[in-house]
Formats: C-alpha cells, structure tokens, sequence
C-alpha cells in the first residue's frame, strides 16, 4: 500500500512538472514583458502599412489612423469635398478580430461588445450625424497571413493590459 503511494505521489509529481514546463514554454512565447506603448507602436505601424482606402481612393483627400495607449483607436477621412467621417473605439471593447479578404486586398473588423464605435460624420451634405456601431471596417491591402496573426495577437495582448489596469 504505500508502495503504491509513492508511485501515485510520482506520477503526479512528474506531471506536475510537465505541466509547468508547458506553461513555462507557452508563456515564453508569448512576449510578457512588452510594455502597452511597444504593442501600440507595432499595431500602429502594421495597419498604417496595410491599409489603404482603395475604393473611395479617388475621393479621399486625406486618412489618419491613431491609437493611444490608453487603448483608444481612432479613424478619420477626409473627403475633397469636405465631409469627414470619425471613428473611434476602445480595443478593451474588442470582442472579435476577423479579415475577410485575400493577400492582395480584404477587410479588417473589429467587432465589439455592444455598440462601442463611434461614427461621426461632419460636413455632410445629408447633415451630420452622430451614432453608435459595434462593427469597424477597415480596407486592407497586401496583406501577409503572418501580419495578420502577428496583429490579433497584440490586439488581444493590448487588450489583457489595458483590463489588468
């Protein structure tokens, strides 16, 4: 009987460490270290380098794609006639990352909780308007699967520090 104790005490002190050591080669590869403003940066410089508005190219004067480190991103475009379309959202708020699209060009959306987006529109003819959205679209173009991963992950890892503070 107590024998078999040990070997049962064994068998769970090996897997205790297999456990750990699994948890210590994931947690490795996930970079715990970087810091909110090092994600910003590098989310911010992979959308700045996909992005492009090719659609409505033509009527667009100008586009600026921000994001803070308090989490808050934010979009506009200004059209030559004027008009300016406004979004912006909390990546905290963020309940989904999907692309539909091929590498030459597709759509970022980020979908949210409930309505957390932000649509304001100025200098429309129609009038402006103010509103709440639970979609953001964002037009893509050569787009390498690797960026794409390589995004989601620092937006759901921005995401865990912007709710641990």
């Amino acid at each position: 009987m107590f024998y078999k104790h040990i070997r049962y005490t064994g068998v769970l002190l090996i897997s205790g460490l297999l456990i750990c050591v699994s948890l210590v080669l994931i947690s490795a590869s996930v970079p715990q270290d970087d810091s909110i403003h090092q994600i910003v940066e590098r989310v911010l410089v992979r959308l700045n380098k996909m992005h492009y508005p090719e659609s409505e190219l033509v009527k667009i004067k100008k586009c600026e794609l921000l994001l803070s480190d308090e989490g808050f991103l934010r979009y506009r475009k200004t059209y030559l006639s004027g008009k300016q379309e406004y979004y912006s959202l909390n990546i905290a708020r963020v309940s989904s990352v999907d692309y539909f699209g091929d590498t030459g060009s597709g759509n970022l959306l980020l979908k949210t909780i409930e309505d957390d987006v932000i649509v304001q529109t100025f200098n429309d003819r129609a009038g402006n308007v103010d509103s709440m959205a639970t979609l953001f679209r964002l037009d893509l173009h050569t787009v390498e699967p690797e960026d794409l991963v390589a995004l989601q992950d620092d937006i759901q890892g921005m995401k865990r520090l912007l709710q641990k503070n």
